[in-house]
């Protein structure tokens, strides 16, 4: 009987320890086991929980010569498997865990926990479809194990079973919808998925539960990123960083999004933050030298970007970027160099390929740069600005139905729609409109809906009412154009429409080709009662009347070789029996100068035009327009007025190859350079040509298919 009693007392000593170590008091479990083995030191039990506290303490070294003890006493001992397996995990040596587990498991069969224990360490091992069987073992041993559930949902998201992978997240939510981890990895199976409203609604969740978890943080940053949420993105990367002033990865991304969202100067400052804190990635160092290229600092741009290619000279992106600046800087040759090192860097890299076929466009090099504009859009058929740039070299080269076509993608790139008009009403796609109104919209710059109103008769022949949306400054002179059309400045209140379109797309819808460009000249109309002001005020000389225009918009992406100075085109064209007019509404700081210069070679007209249709007036009585390629070009030869319009080596779709004509416009000449930045040579021709209409050569004003 006393021996039984013993037996008791030591049994509910153990019973205690138990309690005491699942309480979270180590200590007082191990004062317990150690009066245990006091009285008895092979007591299998007592060692078992011995070992187990003292690896959790960080004891290791005690926690092994126990359990090696445990093992010389009971060799089948199972829940010493599982211990020694977690002891193995913890120490990094995952296959021995796993031998560990798998020999618990052949012991204890229906152990529910030590099958947890078994897929954890195949999980760890990658070994996800053996993980996936172990857990499920679990579930039908014990239903009630969640972590079991929680664990399978995980093997299964590695697997890629994304769909399994969410029920199984939501199954465990519905269990123990606090259960730690579930929300952020149900967000992550959603993001995966694309699921982006239902994966951002997941980790606001899960921040609920921990709004201070900075990674969570960052991964709600990430779905609002691609949703395109920029600056709620920016919002929880900044919050991730104050939580942990640390997380690099937060850094990085938010230096991204910065950059993307156009926070240039924040972003520049954030990039060198992060380089900071690793000078070795060459990543963040390519990205600065973009973003400074972006901000204009071309110089500090390329330290930056060479630096990225001495720590990884494969580094496609990074000779993609020097490229770009090189373009930047009109260093054209240069420029094609770096983009075919992106490409001999990484072959399927497509932003390089349709980077290089942009620098060969530039260099005049337009058959290669089609060829290799094609490779790009074969490597990634879904990239827009690809698309858009291939649409050009097609319609540069002629082929106007499949570069329309092409040109659709232009609304799917934000850094070429950003500002533009946005309506949820159905697109138009050519059919009659029985009665329906139809909307359409300028887009782009002025000369864009200058050039494509010669489309609106057509349109407005389809049987239903038109209204268009167009730039303020051009309101009053379209109103003229046709009076059963609707004519509204953009901010203006518009009628209720059916359907809308942009103009630019009207070629498409027509089906245009070069045979069939609508080009019955004029299409538009200048006011009759300016006209005849402007022809009185300059009805006394009886000189050549030419106006000019030298420059465009100065934020224009091309205005570096569209735009000249003053100095180097006015005083080519005064030429005796020419008087010139400026018709440069904003001259540069530096245009003054030469014009005061100049005197009454050059009559000033800018403070007599408000909007176009005064401009249109004031064309109309001229007998001659000078331009760079701006929209005062368009609107003289949508008049049907002479006009000579100076072009850079290869930058505009619309102006063709090696013409001296234009299909869109039969009273415009073209002077081309003939090689990239060679201006001096097409202003020596035009100022040549000039002199010889002045003489009495009136033919020559005119292309030579509109001469006769």
């Amino acid at each position: 009987m006393g021996q039984g009693r013993g037996q008791a007392a030591v049994d509910r000593t153990l019973l205690q320890a138990v309690a005491h170590y699942d309480a979270g008091q180590p200590r007082q479990a191990e004062a317990l086991c150690d009066d245990i083995l006091a009285a008895d030191p092979d007591h299998v039990p007592a060692l078992h929980l011995a070992a187990v506290i003292a690896f959790v303490t960080d004891r290791a070294a005690e926690g092994a010569v126990l359990l090696s003890r445990v093992f010389s006493l009971d060799p089948e001992h199972a829940p010493a498997f599982a211990t020694l397996g977690d002891a193995l995990a913890v120490k990094g040596e995952r296959e021995g865990a796993l031998a560990a587990f798998q020999r618990g498991v052949a012991l204890r069969p229906r152990d529910a926990g030590l099958h947890v224990k078994l897929g954890v360490a195949l999980n760890d091992l990658c070994r996800f479809d053996e993980a996936e069987a172990a857990y499920r073992t679990a579930i039908a041993l014990d239903p009630n194990l969640t972590r079991a559930r929680f664990n399978l949902a995980v093997s299964l998201a590695a697997q890629h079973r994304l769909t399994e992978a969410e029920d199984g997240y939501r199954d465990v939510i519905a269990r123990d919808g606090a259960y730690r981890g579930v929300w952020l990895n149900l967000g992550n199976v959603l993001a995966d998925q694309k699921k982006l409203d239902d994966a951002v609604a997941a980790f606001r969740h899960a921040l609920t539960l921990d709004p201070d978890d900075a990674g969570l943080h960052c991964n709600l940053g990430a779905a609002l990123y691609r949703q395109g949420c920029l600056e709620d993105a920016i919002v929880h990367y900044r919050r991730a960083l104050e939580l942990s002033p640390d997380h690099h990865a937060a850094l990085r991304l938010l230096g991204l999004v910065l950059h993307e969202a156009g926070h240039l100067e924040e972003a520049a400052l954030i990039y060198r933050r992060s380089s900071a804190r690793d000078a070795s990635d060459y990543v963040i160092l390519s990205n600065l030298a973009a973003c400074l290229c972006e901000l204009g600092r071309l110089e500090e741009a390329i330290e930056p970007c060479e630096l990225a290619l001495v720590l990884n000279p494969d580094h496609a992106p990074a000779h993609t970027n020097l490229g770009i600046i090189f373009e930047a800087q009109n260093l054209v040759e240069a420029a094609v160099a770096a983009h075919r090192r992106a490409i001999a860097a990484d072959p399927d890299y497509a932003k390089g390929h349709a980077n290089l076929a942009v620098a060969l466009r530039n260099a005049g090099r337009i058959d290669e740069a089609l060829e290799v504009s094609h490779r790009a859009i074969a490597l990634d058929p879904d990239q827009p600005l690809a698309h858009y740039n291939h649409a050009h070299f097609l319609l540069m080269n002629g082929d106007l139905e499949a570069g329309f076509e092409e040109y659709r993608w232009r609304r799917q790139c934000k850094s070429l729609s950003d500002g533009d008009p946005v309506f949820t009403e159905p697109e138009w796609q050519g059919e009659p409109l029985d009665g329906r109104t139809l909307l359409l919209f300028a887009e782009y710059g002025l000369g864009d809906a200058l050039q494509f109103v010669r489309y609106l008769p057509m349109a407005a022949d389809m049987g239903g009412p038109v209204v268009l949306q167009v730039q303020p400054a051009l309101a009053a002179l379209l109103r003229t154009i046709r009076p059963d059309v609707t004519v509204a400045a953009r901010g203006e209140p518009l009628p209720p429409f059916d359907l809308q379109l942009p103009l630019m797309s009207l070629p498409r819808i027509f089906r245009t080709t070069l045979d069939s460009i609508p080009a019955d000249i004029p299409y538009l109309q200048a006011d009759p009662a300016r006209v005849t002001r402007w022809q009185r005020v300059l009805g006394g000389v009886s000189a050549l009347k030419v106006g000019v225009v030298w420059s465009g918009n100065p934020c224009h992406k091309g205005d570096r070789q569209r735009s000249l100075s003053a100095e180097a085109v006015l005083p080519r064209l005064v030429v005796p029996c020419v008087q010139l007019y400026s018709l440069q509404k904003e001259p540069r700081p530096e245009d003054r100068p030469v014009l005061a210069r100049l005197g009454g070679d050059v009559v000033d007209l800018a403070l007599a035009l408000g909007d176009f249709a005064d401009t249109a007036a004031a064309v109309a009585a001229l007998d001659l327009v000078i331009a760079v390629d701006t929209s005062v070009a368009h609107l003289a030869g949508a008049l049907g007025r002479p006009v000579w319009v100076l072009l850079p080596y290869a930058l505009d779709w619309r102006w063709l190859r090696d013409r001296e004509d234009s299909p869109w416009y039969p009273t415009m000449r073209l002077f081309r350079q003939r090689a990239p930045q060679a201006w001096e040579g097409v202003l020596a021709r035009m100022s040549a040509e000039l002199a010889r209409v002045a003489a009495g050569e009136r033919d020559l004003i005119l292309p030579p298919t509109a001469q006769g």
